[in-house]
């Protein structure tokens, strides 16, 4: 019963996958084509063309109403977004669960066991979402470490004598991916008619750097306030290096605490895990008597006290 059980729930997310991988070449595809043959008609030139956006979560309808219901698109669109993916939060929905399918089909063949299948499909199931998580703090470090520099072209920019939207166009043009990419959307944004105050609000929207909001809120208060724009950007630009300084300094102090953290969490669990594949009649009292679980959920219950005091203590703030 587990196997065909495990069977029909693999079936179910295989025609799933397909349906999302069918839809985005077909009928989408095919709405778009309808779309573009219809401009290219009669043209009205008295009207103001209009901006659209596609803001579908998945190229299936009901997938993604399910999605609107429960409020879950649109902050996968922005991870996805920020991590450099083009996927939409449909894809990574069903990638999710095609992992979290393969971790329980894993443990139910490896371990002839439910509960282990149910385990690695808890295991299994978030690592498409922990890889764009990665890939999204490697995305916005790359931008933090940009930065300054930016701030140090679009000060001389300013002090040649250029406009703001002027030396921004030149960072958008002149600097290094990511600041190119998400400076380049601003400066379109403002081109199409945005005011520059909601324009940079976007960009801090889109990029989650605390640098930037220091950047934003200085140019904001500077169009509100007045004064030497080119020199409270030198100022923010000195701030956001010395801050960079302190950062370095901050993690070479906690970076033998952080080590103890991975070697104090990772050990008990190894150990119990290599005892278990070689010797499984020397775990399973663990797993089988009632003081043995107890024993295991209070263990588990200190591994995750100890994670959050050590994470508070090496978590230093600047």
């Amino acid at each position: 019963m587990i196997l065909l059980f495990s069977i029909l729930l693999a079936l179910a997310v295989g025609v799933l996958v397909a349906g999302v991988v069918l839809e985005r070449g077909g009928a989408g595809a095919r709405a778009l084509a309808e779309r573009l043959r219809g401009m290219g008609g009669k043209t009205d030139f008295t009207q103001t063309p209009g901006l659209e956006k596609d803001v579908r979560y998945s190229a299936i309808p009901w997938f993604d109403r399910v999605l609107r219901a429960v409020n879950l698109g649109e902050g996968l669109e922005l991870l996805l977004y920020q991590a450099g993916m083009s996927l939409r939060a449909g894809v990574m929905v069903t990638l999710m669960a095609a992992f979290a399918m393969g971790g329980y089909l894993f443990g139910v063949i490896m371990f002839k066991g439910l509960l282990a299948g149910l385990l690695f499909m808890c295991i299994f199931g978030p690592l498409p979402w922990g890889y764009a998580q990665m890939k999204k703090a490697r995305r916005m470090a790359a931008f933090r470490e940009a930065f300054p520099d930016a701030l140090d072209l679009l000060v001389s920019g300013l002090r040649a004598g250029l406009s703001f939207s002027a030396a921004l166009q030149i960072v958008s043009e002149e600097s290094p991916e990511p600041l190119r990419s998400e400076f380049a959307i601003t400066v379109e944004e403002q081109s199409l008619g945005i005011e520059m105050r909601e324009a940079l609000t976007n960009l801090t929207k889109r990029v989650e750097v605390l640098e930037l909001r220091f950047f934003v809120m200085a140019v904001l208060l500077q169009r509100e306030t007045g004064g030497n724009l080119a020199e409270v950007l030198t100022n923010s630009a000195a701030l956001i290096r010395d801050r960079f300084r302190v950062l370095g300094d901050i993690q070479t102090f906690t970076a033998q605490g952080k080590m103890t953290a991975v070697v104090l969490i990772l050990l008990p669990i190894g150990i119990g895990l290599f005892t278990f594949l070689v010797t499984p009649h020397y775990f399973e009292p663990m797993l089988q008597e009632q003081g043995g679980r107890t024993a295991l959920w209070v263990a588990a219950m200190m591994q995750l006290s100890g994670c959050f005091v050590i994470y508070r203590v090496v978590n230093i703030r600047v």
